[in-house]
Parts: C-alpha cells; sequence; structure tokens
C-alpha cells in the first residue's frame, strides 16, 4: 500500500489537473496512464506528448486559416480594384454627357444673349441719338454762358502776365484760390474741434489720474497679499515635491524588485526545462521565436509569470513524487538488506549454539 501511494497523489493531481474525478474530460486519458504500475514521470511524459499534439494541431488549423483568410483578402482587392474601374468608366461616361449637355446649354445661352446684346445695343444708340441731342442743345447754352465770362477770363490773363513769376497759367490762380479757401475752411473746423475735444480730454485725464492711483494702490495691496500667499504655496509644493519624490522612489525600487522577481521565474523555468530535455532528449527550443515581454503591460507580464509558476510547481511536484518513490524504495532495500543480515546472524546463532550443545 505505501508503494502505490505516491502514484495515486500524482494520478489524482493530473485527474484534478485535467478534469478531475468524475468528470467527462477524464474519460479521455489514455488506459495506460489510469495503470496502478505506470510511473509518474511516465504519466506526465504522456500527458506532455497529447499536449504537444493538440499544440501542433491548433497550429496547423492557425496556418490553414491563415491560408484561406489571405486568399479571401486577394479576392476581395480583385473585386474591390474591378469595382474602382467600373465606377471609372462610368464617371468618365457621365463627364461626357454632362459636356456635351453643357456645350448645347452654352450655345443656347450664346444665342440668347446675342439676341439680348443686339437688342441692347438698338436701345443704346436711341439713347445716345438722344443724349446728342441734349449735347447739342447744353453746347448752345455753354457758349451762351461763355460769352458772358469772357471778361473774367481776360482779367485772370492779365494776373498772370502781371505776376507770371508765381502763376504762370491761369489754373495755378485757380487752384490757389481754391486751396487757401479749404484750408482756411479746415482750419476754422479744427480749431473747434480741437477745443472741444481739448477740454474733454482734460476732464477724462483728471479722473483717469485718480482712478490710476486708487488702482496702484489696490494693486500694491494685492500683491502683498498674493506674496504671503505665495509663501504659503511654494511651502506646500515644497512639502508634496518631497512626498512626490519619496513615491517616486518607492515605486521604483518596487518596480526592480518585481522586475527581479520576473526575471528569476523566467530563468528557474528555462532551467526545468532544459533539464527536462537534457534528460529526456527532447530538441531544444529556439529562443529568438518566444515571445518577448519588453514593452508587455505589467499585468499581462504577471499573468504569464503566474502561468510560469503553475509550471514550475508541476516540475517540483514531480520532483517530489520521484524523491519520495527513489527514498521509499531505498527503505525496501535497506529493509530487505536488514533482514537478510538478521536471518544471517539467527542461522549463525542457531549453529553455534548447537556446536557448543554437541
Amino acid at each position: 500500500m505505501g508503494d502505490k501511494a505516491p502514484h495515486k497523489t500524482l494520478e489524482g493531481q493530473l485527474l484534478q489537473k485535467f478534469g478531475g474525478v468524475g468528470n467527462a474530460k477524464s474519460a479521455s486519458l489514455p488506459e495506460s496512464l489510469m495503470f496502478d504500475h505506470v510511473s509518474a514521470a511516465t504519466r506526465l511524459l504522456e500527458k506532455r506528448r497529447q499536449m504537444f499534439e493538440v499544440q501542433e494541431a491548433l497550429n496547423s488549423q492557425k496556418e490553414e486559416f491563415t491560408r484561406r483568410e489571405n486568399a479571401f483578402h486577394r479576392r476581395e482587392d480583385g473585386l474591390r480594384r474591378k469595382d474602382l474601374e467600373l465606377q471609372e468608366s462610368l464617371i468618365k461616361f457621365n463627364q461626357f454627357l454632362q459636356e456635351n449637355e453643357s456645350k448645347r446649354n452654352r450655345a443656347k445661352k450664346r444665342e440668347a444673349d446675342e439676341r439680348k446684346q443686339r437688342e441692347i445695343k438698338e436701345n443704346e444708340i436711341k439713347v445716345l441719338e438722344a443724349q446728342l441731342n441734349s449735347k447739342l442743345k447744353e453746347e448752345a447754352l455753354l457758349n451762351e454762358e461763355l460769352e458772358k465770362n469772357i471778361k473774367y477770363q481776360d482779367y485772370l490773363e492779365n494776373v498772370v502776365q502781371t505776376m507770371s513769376k508765381y502763376f504762370p497759367e491761369i489754373n495755378d490762380v485757380l487752384n490757389r484760390y481754391n486751396t487757401l479757401k479749404d484750408a482756411n475752411a479746415y482750419l476754422i473746423e479744427k480749431q473747434l474741434v480741437d477745443n472741444d475735444a481739448h477740454d474733454v480730454t482734460q476732464k477724462e485725464f483728471g479722473t483717469f489720474k485718480k482712478a490710476k492711483e486708487n488702482q496702484i494702490l489696490n494693486n500694491n495691496n494685492k500683491i502683498a497679499n498674493m506674496q504671503v500667499t505665495y509663501e504659503h504655496q511654494k511651502t506646500n509644493v515644497m512639502g508634496l515635491q518631497l512626498e512626490i519624490d519619496q513615491v517616486t522612489n518607492e515605486a521604483g525600487e518596487k518596480l526592480l524588485e518585481l522586475g527581479q522577481i520576473l526575471s528569476s521565474v523566467t530563468n528557474i523555468l528555462d532551467r526545468c526545462e532544459e533539464s527536462f530535455r537534457i534528460r529526456h532528449n527532447k530538441p531544444a527550443i529556439d529562443k529568438s521565436k518566444v515571445t518577448q515581454t519588453v514593452g508587455m503591460p505589467l499585468q499581462e507580464q504577471v499573468l504569464r509569470t503566474i502561468s510560469k509558476l503553475d509550471e514550475i510547481c508541476m516540475f517540483v511536484l514531480d520532483i517530489k513524487d520521484i524523491k519520495d518513490e527513489y527514498f521509499l524504495h531505498e527503505k525496501k532495500q535497506t529493509n530487505m538488506i536488514n533482514m537478510g543480515l538478521q536471518t544471517n546472524s539467527q542461522t549463525l546463532s542457531d549453529g553455534l549454539n548447537t556446536e557448543s550443545r554437541a
């Protein structure tokens, strides 16, 4: 009974791990693993072989799914290109129809515009003829006005002849007169406006000066209060900065410790797997294909580490079971040797007693 206890313990652990006693999944285990005479290491190897076969089947299904998905994508791209070509052809045909329609509309519009322009020009001719008659009448009136104002022309010519140094032309005299007249009117108006603006500005300056003096006093008081508040806030910020630095240092230490733990778990699992492969002549695993944890979220790294710890726990349980089996075997051999020695010593003592009696 003592020899079968480790086997039953490991068998119970495997059944609990992969389905449990009474579960439908336990029926899927090979019959060779359910025998009592099979060792724990053999059952574990069988279970790992089944896991490898399932993993290979999953990988092959994944590759098949990827291949079919790529084929579907290529077919979809081809259909999309054909659809785009069809849409381009349809757009070009629509553009051709629209261009023809626009040309026809432009021709009709040009014809209507030319007819309208002809009517407009005819109306303009009538209007210009009426204007010409009006201008002829105005010319006659202006000739009469010219005859009346010719004496002023003579006067301006005499002024130009007399003051030819300052006014070479009659237009210069007229321009000078208009300039002086406009300047005089502007200066008079500006003086009135400036007087009113000066009074208003003077009043505004007095009001502004008083307001700014009051504002300066208020700002000085605010500056003093804000200076006191600034000192208090500066003290609080320094305290908070110290707390932040302390928390940052603690977080860095915790993160460093966590990284060391994760690295240690990974190294232990690698050593266990390497030892298992060496003992059972398994091919080495290409480390370049193993998923790197650099840049991985911390939560996912922790979950992967927990999974690795479970695998390490399985290795430790296997080693413990093997060790218990070895110690039990050694104990049996020792007991058998002791029993043999006791039997031999008893036989020897009986023989000596028999000889002494003889």
